[in-house]
């Protein structure tokens, strides 16, 4: 009886001393999931403005011509839903609007000048000044509609027929009237084609920019969102037309091209979700030049309300590529640049961010999660000069391995401006540039499924070398070398964190904002100075509604993944705030990123603003602020990381 006893006694304190050990010793199990989904513009909108750069003057935009065939004699051009029309050679030809364009005639159409097609019936302009009606589908019975003299270009939306004259006179009348009454909508300068589609006209004018009115907004003035730059847009054209959801132009020539998005094709968002027990974190990377707090905020709780993640628990960095669509608002530029595209916005962008978290969410694995750091010589400090010019030139990965099929995931995370080549066709060419470069160079022969970059404390720092695919090339070797060396594994809880200060502004007195605006007002077409007059114009108008912001926040979010330390800030942050918030926690695996969940400034130093760098000073005006930041911001950010200890 006493050896059973002693025996199971010896059992229970093994069994008791295998749980201490076990306890003690155990590592917090991981689990984490990746996905990427495309952010390429769809065929329409036809045109996007790129961000990032004030410079040229008349704008930046994605639309390139794709020649496709070459006509004779060609009076007038349309399109619909399906098809394509032309008058040549006095003929009525025919096609359907796709990859390859078969032409086939279909009637006799004497002197006709400009057409606008229907579902099933045309209309068209002769050169007697009648509008007339036909439909298609058989023999051509051309109809006289009304008589107007002088009109150039005609398009049909709704039964609502557009008609433009010789002096870009806009009028319009309802096809369902029994009689034709004009009313006149708008004026465009130099019209010379016009074609509605989806809500909206487009112009072209006899400069060849491509103009847009928004029908459904009243009192909406005709945007650019397109123009000749002699390298993508290289064609002089006299018509353009819609056909199966995509441009067209003919040309003075008489080839039909049709419009593309000029694109190296891999813009993209990367979500990197990691989970612990309850805990649940999101890392997204979008390859835009920045976003806004209000998008931001809106997608985090499109997140929230499906899949139950906090907005504190998901950060969204943008990698500031100056090659993306225009994707927030910049009052202070010109009209083109002010609003980014609703379509875009709201039909691919968001839904692409919120699908890839969801995927990544439901792609999570048991995983264990490695931290590495090296260095990199990619960049360096644009704005300063003299001793002691910072550059926090680590180039910061974690690795995730997948511990089942052992595929791996890489974060990796340094700071410097997406900025280059900006001449040539790559100055109109959406793309990701040299973080694009990296990812695809890290995952095609070196055994990585998947990589994402975030962007660092970049703001005053460019790449050294103008080409960006040997910049990308460079960093994508800076990363291997740290995968080269040991890693050091990730263990403890999940945690997040949002925190935020807000700045007073000193706000400018109304003369001082006159004084400003009559000093630029100069009428040079000098980029800066018009800038200055649309922010003076900016403040003024908010001075007089008393909706100056009075305060101007900077966000600071906090992720802890066991050991892994990442904070993300708002703004354009410089690299001396990397370099301070490490220095809070020597020897810890400490990662900061710029460009986080609202990209509305610059996030510069005393010696910036002292010195007067464009960080400092003159990006405010870009970026419509209402001041700049006191002198001694930095001192106050790093003293909120550190007194708030996350």
């Amino acid at each position: 009886m006493y050896l059973k006893i002693l025996n199971k006694i010896t059992r229970l304190l093994i069994c008791s001393l295998c749980c201490i050990s076990f306890t003690g010793n155990a590592q917090v199990l991981y689990k984490s999931g990746f996905a990427k989904t495309s952010i390429e513009p769809s065929t329409y909108p036809f045109s996007l403005t790129l961000a990032g750069y004030g410079y040229p003057r008349e704008g930046r935009f994605s639309l390139d011509w794709i020649k496709k065939t070459a006509l004779q004699n060609c009076t007038a051009f349309t399109g619909n839903n399906e098809a394509l029309f032309v008058i040549s050679n006095n003929q009525l030809l025919m096609t359907k609007a796709a990859e390859t364009l078969n032409w086939k005639g279909i009637g006799k159409s004497d002197g006709i000048t400009a057409l606008a097609a229907g579902k099933k019936l045309l209309y068209a302009v002769n050169d007697k000044g009648e509008i007339l009606q036909s439909g298609f589908s058989g023999t051509l019975s051309w109809k006289k509609l009304a008589a107007l003299q002088g009109v150039v270009s005609i398009t049909i939306f709704n039964d609502i027929l557009y008609v433009a004259d010789q002096n870009g006179v806009i009028s319009f009348s309802n096809l369902k009237s029994k009689t034709l009454n004009w009313t006149k909508l708008s004026s465009l300068s130099s019209l010379v084609s016009m074609v509605s589609y989806d809500g909206a006209l487009y112009g072209l004018t006899a400069s060849d920019d491509l103009m847009k009115l928004d029908l459904k907004h009243r009192n909406a003035a005709w945007t650019k969102i397109a123009r000749y730059n002699g390298v993508s847009y290289d064609v002089h054209l006299k018509s353009i037309a819609v056909g199966n959801h995509t441009l067209y132009g003919l040309t003075k020539d008489n080839s039909v091209f049709a419009g593309k998005h000029l694109t190296t094709g891999d813009l993209s968002v990367t979500a990197l979700a990691v989970s612990s027990g309850k805990q649940t974190v999101v890392v997204v990377g979008a390859d835009l030049c920045g976003l806004g707090y209000d998008f931001v905020t809106s997608v985090k709780q499109e997140v929230y309300r499906k899949y139950r993640i906090p907005a504190a628990a998901v950060m969204v960095n943008s990698s500031h590529t100056h090659f993306g669509p225009v994707a927030q608002h910049w009052p202070a530029w010109p009209e083109f640049v002010q609003q980014p595209d609703s379509l875009y916005m709201n039909g691919t962008l968001r839904p692409a961010i919120v699908k890839a978290i969801g995927a990544a969410i439901k792609a999570m694995q048991p995983a264990d999660l490695y931290f590495g750091r090296g260095k990199t010589a990619i960049g360096a400090n644009r704005a300063l000069t003299g001793a002691h010019v910072p550059y926090d030139n680590d180039v910061d990965v974690l690795s995730v391995v997948n511990k089942k099929n052992q595929q791996r995931t890489l974060l990796f995370l340094t700071g410097c401006h997406a900025v280059f080549k900006n001449e040539g066709a790559e100055m109109f060419t959406i793309s990701p540039n040299f973080p694009g470069v990296t990812r695809k160079l890290l995952t095609d022969k070196n055994s990585i499924s998947n990589a994402m970059f975030i962007q660092g404390c970049g703001g005053d720092i460019n790449p050294v070398d103008e080409n960006h695919q040997r910049t990308g090339a460079s960093l994508a070797a800076d990363v291997l070398s740290v995968l080269n060396r040991p890693l050091q594994k990730l263990d403890g809880e999940i945690s997040f964190y949002m925190d935020s200060i807000n700045f007073p502004v000193k706000k400018w007195t109304e003369q001082e904002m006159l004084a400003f605006r009559e000093e630029n007002d100069k009428h040079n077409e000098n980029v800066e100075e018009e800038k200055n007059v649309r922010w003076a114009d900016r403040m003024l108008d908010l001075n007089k509604a008393g909706k100056i912001p009075a305060s101007m926040p900077v966000y600071i979010q906090t992720f802890n993944i066991g050991n892994w330390k990442l904070i993300g800030l708002s703004r354009e942050v410089v690299t001396d705030y990397s370099l301070g918030i490490k220095n809070l926690w020597p020897g810890k695996l400490v990662s900061v990123a710029g460009y986080c969940n609202d990209v509305s400034s610059y996030l510069p130093t005393s010696r910036h603003i002292k010195s007067g760098t464009y960080e400092g000073f003159g990006s405010f005006f870009w970026y419509a602020q209402p001041a700049i930041f006191p002198e001694s911001v930095y001192e106050t950010v790093i003293d909120k990381v550190k007194n708030e200890n996350r």
